[in-house]
């Protein structure tokens, strides 16, 4: 049949509206494929596809020892991923049964629904994941995850820290170093449908994580574990409300342990703070420390001198200074050995309110340490516009003045060490996943806060505090002890006074005291019935310097040891011979041999006494003093004591039982015992020394 014109027409448009869209579809799909591919191919990644943050496992924490403090170990976690509402009935079974809960609360709990990730349980023992994995039904799942684990137990927690349940540092040490020990997280890939729901992750990493450095600490575990022990058993048996202390050594500013004991903190495994460097206190006695150490700067002091103390009562224009005991006439050295408020006041006021404040900031006191921990206090002192003579007096005994342990430890440690203030010290280095040691620390002096001489003239003075004074249950025959008490009124911040009945305990020190090493300090807060630091926490320090001198020996026998071990140059060192009990003839061929010096007090008999003891670290040509005589008590002869240092002379007067009169500083210039002069039980001997 033929067609019409109009059905031509009408056929034509047809077939040309078909061709049209043809290649209006084609070219469309040839856009969209070739031109338009990669980015729609882009965005159908994007939207089906993800990535997830593989955590890096956590570096280990090891002691100055080598001794692991804080490692992973690996632990299941539960987690639940139902597809339908079947699987959800069964999921949610299953939880109530495993873990105990009422019928019917287990969906409501962990919020189950299709297709949608929940954790059920962090954490979970060997044995309940295998029973877990056996039995689950479909929609539980076990993962893999590396938990924190501490083999020590409580023991140094606090320095530690410890880490939340995604292994992020929240205190301590973890907390401080988080950036270091967490490393680089690794990515994996994740899928979602149409409806953005998430599909069961599967964790094949598409970048591997970093594991994070591991850090070497400067503690020294053993010492951790004597000290809190120690700390401990004392707040124990002095009944006191909190114990705390830090120990640091002298010499490098690296802190070898620190702690606090609390018999009322509720959770121990998760300290919140630590209380050395967040608690302020008062110091009370020890404070008078760092007075005379800016008295012997400014030779504001003559040994030769004595000072009224007032029978124990002192009137000052703003009220009255008391003594525990009842002083009259005192040297400088007795005022410090026998804690004499009333005398140390009467020679601040030769030093003055500035001066007094300029010592005092020196030292560091209320000043931050930058240790880097959290909520350190830097403490506070007060300085008025206008010193009046009690004002003066308060500061110079430790009032008016707050601290922290760490910051006192590190006052002590610049006396025991001639004069520098060091910067504290808690990691030593970190070590990346090759094993190569990265960022060793460096020893810092922040300033020299007092002469050596001014220092080494404190030292002995703080040895007489020991063995004749205030602290004399700190002496001990395993180890020569330095120091000075401390027994101050806690203040009453609501009612704005001091309690009468609540005191902080103190004692700081350093030893061995003829080559001092470790310096620390330990308070007691509110011990009773006792409340004096020379009977509580000077017993405590007296115990943790004993036990630490017995299980490390060679941290105390020499500092040459120390060099061989670790490989370095031992140039111009010669090691102290035990000469006691040896004839002075034998004795002197083995310091010739040795490179050494001696000087004797005769040249005949057998040797009594020596300094420095045996096994102690010397330059060659330097000298050492015997005291020799014949066994049939014989008496002891004099020897010349001249250029001699302070310390050195008071040993050899300690041990022959003279009383001694120190007038000046530095080394000895004069002696009022002439060299060669038989020494009797009662006689004084006055020192005058000079600077070096």
């Amino acid at each position: 049949m033929k067609r019409t014109r109009q059905e031509r027409l009408r056929f034509g448009f047809l077939s040309f509206g078909v061709v049209l869209f043809f290649f209006i579809v084609v070219g469309r799909l040839i856009h969209l494929q070739i031109f338009l591919g990669p980015v729609y191919q882009k965005q159908v990644i994007k939207q089906s596809r993800g990535s997830i943050k593989i955590p890096a496992p956590r570096g280990t924490i090891y002691d100055r020892n080598g001794r692991i403090l804080a490692s992973n170990v690996k632990q299941y976690s539960l987690y639940a991923y139902p597809k339908s509402e079947d699987q959800i009935k069964e999921t949610a079974a299953y939880i109530e049964e495993l873990f105990h809960y009422p019928k019917g609360t287990a969906r409501k709990k962990f919020g189950l629904r299709e297709k949608k990730f929940r954790w059920i349980k962090r954490g979970i023992d060997d044995a309940l994941a295998s029973k877990i994995e056996s039995g689950a039904p479909n929609g539980l799942y076990l993962r893999k995850e590396t938990k924190r684990e501490y083999p020590f137990g409580l023991i140094g927690k606090q320095i530690l820290g410890f880490t939340d349940i995604d292994g992020h540092g929240i205190s301590g040490i973890e907390r401080l170093c988080d950036t270091l020990l967490s490393g680089k997280p690794g990515v994996a890939d994740i899928r979602r449908d149409g409806k953005h729901n998430l599909y069961p992750v599967n964790e094949t990493a598409v970048k591997k994580p970093v594991t994070g450095k591991s850090l070497v600490l400067t503690l020294d575990w053993r010492l951790q574990e004597i000290f809190e022990e120690e700390l401990r058993d004392g707040v124990e048996k002095y009944n006191a409300e909190l114990g705390m202390g830090v120990f640091v050594d002298c010499r490098t500013g690296e802190v070898l342990a620190m702690a606090h004991y609390d018999p009322s903190e509720q959770r121990p495994d998760r300290p919140a703070k630590v209380c050395t460097v967040t608690d302020q206190f008062e110091p009370g006695s020890i404070f008078k420390v760092f007075t005379a150490a800016g008295l012997l700067d400014e030779g504001l002091v003559d040994f030769s001198d004595s000072t009224f103390c007032e029978n124990g009562c002192w009137k000052m224009d703003r009220g009255k200074l008391h003594d525990d005991k009842k002083h009259g006439w005192l040297n400088f050295r007795r005022i410090i050995e026998l804690s004499s408020n009333i005398g140390v006041a009467k020679y601040a006021s030769k030093l003055g309110g500035d001066k007094l404040y300029e010592t005092a900031r020196r030292f560091g006191f209320g000043q931050s340490m930058n240790t880097g921990l959290a909520r350190e206090n830097r403490g506070s002192i007060y300085c008025p516009e206008k010193w009046s003579d009690y004002t003066i007096a308060s500061l110079s005994i430790g009032h008016a003045v707050a601290v922290n342990c760490l910051q006192v430890a590190m006052g002590f440690a610049a006396v025991a060490n001639r004069g520098e203030l060091l910067k504290p010290q808690l990691v030593y280095c970190s070590i990346d996943d090759q094993g190569d040691i990265r960022d060793t620390f460096k020893r810092t002096v922040i300033r020299r806060v007092m002469k050596e001489s001014s220092a080494d003239s404190l030292i002995a003075i703080l040895r007489g505090v020991v063995q004749q004074g205030t602290a004399t249950k700190v002496d001990s025959k395993a180890v020569a002890i330095a120091g000075k008490t401390g027994t101050a009124e806690i203040p009453d911040l609501v009612n704005k006074c001091y309690f009468k009945n609540k005191f902080n305990a103190s004692f700081a020190g350093f030893f061995p005291a003829d080559d001092p090493i470790v310096a620390g300090v330990i308070v007691l807060k509110a011990p009773e019935p006792i409340h004096y630091g020379g009977h509580t926490s000077g017993p405590i320090f007296k115990n943790i310097a004993e036990r630490y001198m017995i299980l490390n020996p060679d941290m105390f026998a020499s500092e040459q040891r120390v060099l061989q071990q670790q490989g370095l140059k031992q140039t111009g060192t010669v090691i102290v011979p035990d000469l006691l009990g040896k004839r002075f003839e034998y004795a002197n061929k083995i310091v010739e041999e040795r490179g050494l010096e001696l000087r004797t007090t005769k040249d005949s008999g057998t040797v009594l006494w020596q300094y420095p003891s045996p096994d102690r670290l010397l330059f060659e040509n330097d000298e050492i003093l015997i005291a020799v005589a014949e066994m049939t008590e014989d008496p002891i002869i004099m020897p010349d004591l001249r250029g001699l240092s302070i310390r050195q002379a008071s040993a050899f007067l300690h041990f022959a039982g003279i009383k001694e009169r120190v007038q000046g500083s530095g080394l000895v210039r004069r002696q009022s015992i002439a060299p060669g002069k038989i020494i009797t039980k009662n006689n004084e001997c006055r020192l005058e020394c000079r600077p070096i």
